[in-house]
Order: structure tokens, then C-alpha cells, then sequence
């Protein structure tokens, strides 16, 4: 990777080796979604591994996509848009 900037090298990438997003693996049909998560009740979509190609052609499965869970009470979140 190359970074054409004006500005000291040190200020462009400070807080880049602290970023430590958490990623949650949850079921989609057949297949699965890595999602990263934002809050206990939201997440952003990451990357979607399915057997089948209808699935990527959702809108909603598309990389970036914020996806809201349900919180069961009890339970952790459940799948993108239940309930």
C-alpha cells in the first residue's frame, strides 16, 4: 500500500494498530454472515459465505450493511431482523 500525503507518516496512521474490531459468525440460511459488531444490538455486515448465489444478490447480505438483532431475554442476539 502507498500514501501520497503531506502530512507526517506518524499522524496518518496513529490509533491504526489499536483498531480491534470484534466479529460475530451467525447462521444465514444455508450459509453464514461475519458481521462486525458495533453495539450488543447492532452490526455491520462484513462477509457473506453461501452455497447459494441468490444470497448475494440481497441487499441486505451486502458488505456495510447495518443489520439490527433482536435481544432475547436470556439469550445473546439472535439472526439479522427476526422477531
Amino acid at each position: 500500500m502507498i500514501i501520497y500525503t503531506p502530512l507526517p507518516l506518524e499522524w496518518v496512521l496513529s490509533g491504526y494498530d489499536s483498531f480491534k474490531p470484534q466479529y460475530r459468525e451467525l447462521e444465514y440460511g444455508e450459509g453464514r454472515l461475519i458481521v462486525e459488531m458495533l453495539s450488543p444490538d447492532q452490526g455491520r455486515v462484513v462477509r457473506l459465505i453461501s452455497p447459494r448465489p441468490a444470497d448475494y444478490l440481497v441487499a441486505e447480505n451486502q458488505p456495510g450493511t447495518r443489520i439490527a438483532f433482536k435481544l432475547l431475554k436470556g439469550e445473546g442476539a439472535s439472526g439479522p431482523g427476526e422477531g
